[in-house]
């Protein structure tokens, strides 16, 4: 049995090790609870578990961590590290444990191949929850600009109802429905329970979703509920210009998965070709 056998059944029996940690509740420390209520558990040292170690390595200054995508979904900071620390943990598991299995059944490979494709993998692995937070989060935003837009309307609506601006935000994020609106509305109460402006709210927002047209949004808004200016208009045309957007955006996505469609098509032609040649040609040269 080799060095890499031997290393390997570590790495696997590491890997289970932890997932049992995490599966199985441990019982609760009471001085780690008393250290949490006083706020003295920084001197402490965690229990081994993958929210530890993502906890340790989100410490990390030079980790770069989507904040506003995170807040936009609604995910933890922590469980998003810990998630990345999984994966990566699961990749560099997975050839060890595959050449485990070779060896037990009698097939040997050279240790700097299986080495190299445990690390890439573990490194692929650990990035990809980036990529999928990034994915998510564009999906939302888009959806989170077309109800905006509703948005729009509704409070230009409670305007020309004669709505002062404080009103009209509120009761317009009371009257739509979806998780954008809910944003918006929880947002605004944030801001009245604080007692601040609700166009600060919707700034706030805007700056933890990083969604600018929401921050355009309460621009308007503190100049109405400052100076008194008319926003009907305003509104309205900004409105329309997100929504002339939204057809913009929609029409060049269609547009470039037409254009990627021409490859799968002209390649089904081909084979379909090959199969009308090849019985002539099989018999010609057969």
């Amino acid at each position: 049995m080799n060095l890499f056998v031997i290393l390997a059944g570590s790495c696997v029996g590491l890997g289970i090790f932890v997932a049992i940690s995490q599966l199985v509740p441990a019982r609760p420390s009471l001085d780690a609870a008393l250290a949490r209520i006083h706020g003295i558990a920084a001197g402490q040292a965690d229990p081994l578990s993958i929210r530890s170690i993502g906890r340790r390595v989100g410490a990390l200054s030079w980790l770069p961590v989507p904040e506003t995508d995170l807040a936009l979904l609604g995910q933890d900071r922590e469980q998003w590290l810990t998630s990345k620390v999984g994966y990566g943990l699961a990749g560099l598991c997975v050839i060890p444990a595959l050449e485990v299995l070779s060896a037990l059944a009698g097939l040997h490979s050279a240790l700097l191949i299986p080495a190299v494709l445990s690390v890439g993998l573990g490194v692929g692995l650990f990035f990809a929850p980036d990529l999928v937070v990034r994915v998510n989060a564009a999906e939302k935003r888009t959806d989170f600009r077309h109800a905006l837009a509703s948005y729009l309307d509704l409070v230009s609506l409670q305007r020309g109802a004669g709505a002062a601006p404080t009103e009209a935000l509120e009761a317009a994020a009371q009257i739509g429905g979806g998780w954008a609106f809910e944003r918006i509305a929880a947002a605004l109460h944030g801001a009245r329970k604080a007692g601040r402006p609700p166009w600060d709210g919707l700034a706030d927002l805007a700056e933890q979703t990083g969604i600018v047209e929401l921050a355009d949004l309460a621009e308007i808004a503190q100049v109405a509920g400052h100076e008194g200016a008319r926003i009907l208009a305003t509104i309205a045309a900004r409105a329309e210009s997100m929504r002339a957007e939204a057809l913009s955006a929609t029409k060049a996505k269609a547009g470039s998965r037409s254009t990627t469609m021409v490859v799968p098509i002209a390649m089904l032609g081909a084979g379909f070709l090959l199969l009308l040649v090849f019985p002539t040609v099989y018999r010609t040269f057969g």
